[in-house]
């Protein structure tokens, strides 16, 4: 049985209000694609200097359980952070084990 490959990353990007930017992730975010990611975030926080809001939208086939993907994740709050940018990330899958009590 083989599987399928995994669905290639996209990033779409809205600004929705002026305090706020949207990205909207659906693929796989690996090695190559996470440093992209991280990359378009740091532009936009140098390009969108009102921004007080960053949210993050993990579309129904984001996947990314490396730990590449969850060091980008990391770079990107702290990206947001030292510009004073919250970060909302929401449809993230939980990670093995992420269940709750068990």
């Amino acid at each position: 049985m083989t599987s399928s490959p995994p669905d290639p990353l996209t990033i779409v990007v809205t600004t929705p209000r002026s305090d706020t930017v949207e990205i909207r992730l659906d693929g796989e975010m690996d090695d190559e694609t996470s440093y992209e990611v991280v990359d378009t975030v740091r532009q936009l926080l140098r390009t969108h200097r009102g921004v007080s809001r960053l949210e993050l939208h993990c579309g129904p086939t984001m996947t990314g359980d490396d730990p590449t993907s969850l060091a980008a994740l990391l770079m990107i709050r702290r990206l947001a952070a030292a510009d004073e940018v919250r970060v909302i990330l929401t449809g993230r899958q939980p990670l093995p084990g992420d269940g709750g009590p068990g």
